[in-house]
């Protein structure tokens, strides 16, 4: 294939890719201008990290060759550099749900997640909460966990009160940001996938999807129940086995591992109408 010819190829790709997240930007009022100020430290950025890669010189003729983007502005660049990425900020009520989710100790024999007396000994919230962060009061994560949702505070047989766990998966329901930084992450970690793989690059990681067409609305909300608990099936068993090779490994790796799905309910196009 010509080079040329591969070029509109992954344009267009990139443009129908790109599309909800122009609408998410149009709903938000952000306009055209706004986005390529954006996108131009990101160009910026990709290429010296291409160039640093390859071992080449790092200059400003190879970063607008490499960007079409004027050397003045690169220069300029270089002189208060704009990064597009960030720390990640470590959400330690994640990471309690997580511990929550995944312990075996916080389950009956029927495999049913137990609700926690506030404080005490094991199994108790307080326990839990500082097994994960010992710095961070009990009582101002459970407040969080219930403020996302999360968690709720239920009374057992007795009158005592006891915390429960409220849904099947760490997805804010009010928080914008949170939200916008869930957004972030697991698109960019699908895109980042996607690419590797694209780029044919090994070892190959998985990337897939299923489809299946001509379903009425109610086959496919159906079909969204059953996608939930699939996905919390799977999620148990990941968070158990990423919580077993956390401990082996005892923290000191490098690594992050992120595993994701999702579920899309649209029009069916012509030519995918049967699964």
């Amino acid at each position: 294939m010509e080079a040329l010819e591969r070029q509109a190829q992954v344009l267009e790709a990139v443009r129908r890719v790109a599309l909800p997240l122009v609408r998410l930007l149009i709903d938000e009022g952000i306009g055209y201008q706004s986005f390529i100020a954006q996108m131009k430290p990101v160009f910026i950025e990709q290429a010296l990290a291409q160039v640093l890669e390859r071992g080449e010189k790092d200059t400003d003729s190879a970063l607008s060759l490499r960007t079409g983007i004027h050397r003045k502005d690169i220069n300029a660049w270089r002189a208060q550099p704009v990064l597009s990425t960030k720390t990640v900020k470590r959400s330690i009520p994640a990471e309690v749900y997580a511990r929550w989710l995944s312990d075996p100790a916080y389950r009956l024999p029927d495999d049913t997640i137990v609700n926690l007396p506030r404080a005490g000994a094991l199994p108790s919230f307080e326990v839990l909460s500082k097994s994960v962060n010992q710095d961070v009061h009990p009582l101002s994560v459970l407040n969080e966990l219930i403020r996302l949702g999360l968690a709720k505070l239920v009374l057992d047989d007795l009158g005592n009160e006891r915390v429960a766990l409220q849904s099947s998966g760490f997805v804010p329901q009010r928080d914008w940001s949170e939200l916008l930084e869930l957004f972030v992450d697991n698109l960019s970690a699908h895109f980042e996938t996607a690419t590797h793989n694209l780029r044919q690059e090994h070892p190959r990681q998985l990337e897939q999807a299923a489809y299946a067409g001509g379903l009425t609305e109610a086959s496919a909300q159906a079909l969204s129940k059953l996608s939930r608990e699939l996905w919390a099936d799977m999620l148990k068993s990941f968070l158990a086995e990423a919580t077993r090779l956390y401990t082996q490994d005892e923290g000191r790796g490098t690594r992050l591992v992120r595993l994701g799905t999702y579920f899309h309910d649209g029009l069916s196009p012509p030519d995918k109408a049967e699964p």
